[in-house]
């Protein structure tokens, strides 16, 4: 089963309602019957419930310009489960979901038939019944939900055997539904890609936040600011925060710890260092040049236990702070939200 979420940062609650409840393709069986779920919703006409989303977004504690009001979900299934498919097992699955998204939310769930296709399509508020808290998911959170509705659906209606995909495989988990199409497309990098392995350049080389940002800037890459504090970069017009490309607080405070280790070891080797005192020799007499060279081959090759021990020392301690430079440079990308609060 394929699960998509739309976001909308208008409330345009009434033309989502409107296409859901009216459109031609709403599913209509033989005898004219239909069904419409709703969830913390009262009543049954399309105004009374415009009503209540509009009442509830007012309730809303934390107001910005690209907060979303609503979302336009769809489940949809295989073509070749049609023979298979009923009302009853559409209600199901959809009463399922939304028990699995969040049950806080408000919905209106209405079935679709369109190019051979059955599907769902819901409109969830933006906030939480009442509380005025966002009703968002991270990218994870959506992940797991795509996996665990469709195992409801596995165990519940196996027959539907051909609607069971691989949700968060490959190169497909790391980029949302629109970007993987245009790859496949175009066999060229996303915007996502391009970015991420800029952020990964800069971030390899920089030993601080403060050298991390100036690498960006010199690199050419643009950033944002929310509330006066850099959140992200701009690519195209588009904006990527950094906690979806990856680097989270704790990964950019990774940077700062790694610098005042650096700074700890270069104190240590300070310290631990002799003085070197430095004079001129002056040259023997009757000595030839290739007798010195030979003598200070002879010399040099024999060091002393403490002098090899040392050594070893400085290597350990060169190779811990190239290790910390080097960490995390790696690490998987993570899968994109489907929609900012």
């Amino acid at each position: 089963m394929i699960v998509k979420i739309k976001s909308h940062k208008r409330a345009v609650f009434a033309n989502v309602l409107k296409y859901m409840v009216n459109n031609k393709d709403r599913l209509i069986d033989s005898r004219g019957k239909s069904f419409t779920l709703t969830h913390n919703l009262k009543g049954r006409t399309l105004e009374k419930w415009v009503e209540q989303y509009r009442g509830n977004e007012a309730l809303r504690l934390i107001n910005r310009k690209d907060s979303v009001r609503l979302t336009h979900e769809i489940l949809s299934w295989h073509k070749d489960d049609a023979k298979n498919m009923t009302f009853e097992k559409m209600e199901a699955v959809a009463r399922a979901y939304i028990q699995q998204r969040n049950p806080k939310g408000m919905y209106v769930a209405v079935p679709h038939f369109d190019k051979d296709h059955y599907h769902v399509h819901i409109c969830a508020s933006g906030l939480e019944y009442k509380t005025g808290k966002s009703l968002r998911m991270s990218r994870d959170e959506f992940s797991k939900l795509k996996k665990d509705i469709q195992q409801f659906q596995v165990e519940k209606f196996p027959e539907l055997s051909r609607s069971t995909v691989q949700h968060g495989k490959g190169d497909r988990a790391a980029m949302s539904d629109a970007e993987y199409q245009i790859k496949r497309r175009t066999g060229r990098e996303t915007n996502r890609e391009v970015v991420m392995g800029m952020l990964k350049t800069c971030y390899k080389k920089a030993d601080s936040k403060e050298t991390f940002f100036q690498l960006m800037k010199e690199s050419g890459i643009k950033t944002y600011e929310r509330s006066g504090k850099v959140t992200g970069v701009v690519q195209d017009g588009i904006k990527f925060r950094f906690s979806r490309l990856g680097f989270t607080e704790e990964r950019l405070a990774d940077l700062e710890r790694t610098k005042a280790r650096g700074r700890e070891l270069r104190e240590v080797r300070k310290t631990e260092e002799p003085e070197i005192e430095r004079r001129i020799v002056p040259e023997p007499e009757g000595e030839k040049d290739d007798d010195i060279k030979e003598d200070m081959k002879t010399e040099t090759a024999e060091e002393t236990p403490e002098e090899e021990s040392k050594e070893q020392d400085d290597q350990s301690r060169d190779d811990e702070l190239d290790e910390i430079r080097s960490r995390d440079d790696d690490s998987p990308d993570q899968d994109l939200e489907p929609g900012d609060d």
